[in-house]
């Protein structure tokens, strides 16, 4: 077991013990063993201490008592969840709501998708000006649900189907979407339940009428999904 002192004085005889003081500083807390790392994780901190010229003053022992405390306990929570369940693993059903937006936010840049419904008046152009009151068509926004949120990362952070765009490349990321529990990833056997048709760098995809294919398709229609620059993808809903 190596100790701070030895850390910082290197090998010597002469290290002072807990009930000594050197340079005014009291060590008592100081000269603290290092826990030995069997998780790769820090699990202790190394705690706040004292000026000797402050030992004798109990409202400031108080608080240094109390700062330590409070700072294992911040440490012992992080520590104990990330052995549980690390952040990074937002497929996990400990990772929701509030959390789930923080992490997948945070680590990966990915906030949850807000998706536009509303009437559309028709294509460009086809509708004169100033003919439709401000707000008129009524459109809403809605925000997906979790499970939704975590097939939508995986849509953007599943790296097991390598790199190269293909067909099937394609059809896997789609499957996964419209089958993959939570942003799991799916039974092989689904695949047979997609079916692609490809003309001239247009993919449209056909999958059976499910609530994760109807939200696939929306955030498609919207431009909220990351697509191959090459290509165009589309879904239909049996």
């Amino acid at each position: 077991m190596i100790t701070i002192a030895q850390r910082l004085l290197g090998p010597t005889n002469s290290v002072p013990t807990n009930t000594q003081a050197t340079n005014s500083l009291t060590v008592r807390e100081f000269f603290v063993d290092i826990p030995t790392q069997t998780s790769g994780l820090l699990e202790q901190i190394i705690p706040m201490y004292l000026y000797q010229q402050y030992a004798d003053d109990s409202d400031l022992q108080a608080f240094v008592s109390t700062f330590n405390t409070l700072a294992q306990g911040y440490l012992s929570w992080f520590t104990d969840f990330y052995q549980a369940t690390p952040l990074g693993v937002y497929t996990s059903a400990n990772i929701s709501g509030a959390l789930l937006d923080w992490t997948a936010t945070g680590i990966y840049n990915l906030p949850r998708p807000i998706i536009p419904v509303g009437s559309a008046q028709g294509e460009w152009d086809s509708t004169d000006w100033n003919t439709i009151a401000w707000g008129g068509l009524g459109g809403q926004l809605i925000g997906v649900s979790d499970d939704i949120y975590k097939r939508f990362l995986t849509w953007h952070l599943y790296r097991g189907d390598g790199f190269q765009m293909s067909a099937q490349w394609v059809k896997r990321r789609i499957a996964r979407f419209a089958y993959g529990i939570n942003g799991s990833d799916f039974d092989i056997g689904f695949l047979q339940y997609v079916n692609l048709s490809i003309s001239a760098g247009r993919i449209s995809a056909t999958i059976p009428n499910t609530e994760p294919g109807k939200y696939l398709k929306a955030l498609l229609q919207n431009n909220l999904m990351v697509v191959p620059f090459q290509v165009s993808i589309s879904v239909n809903l049996l």
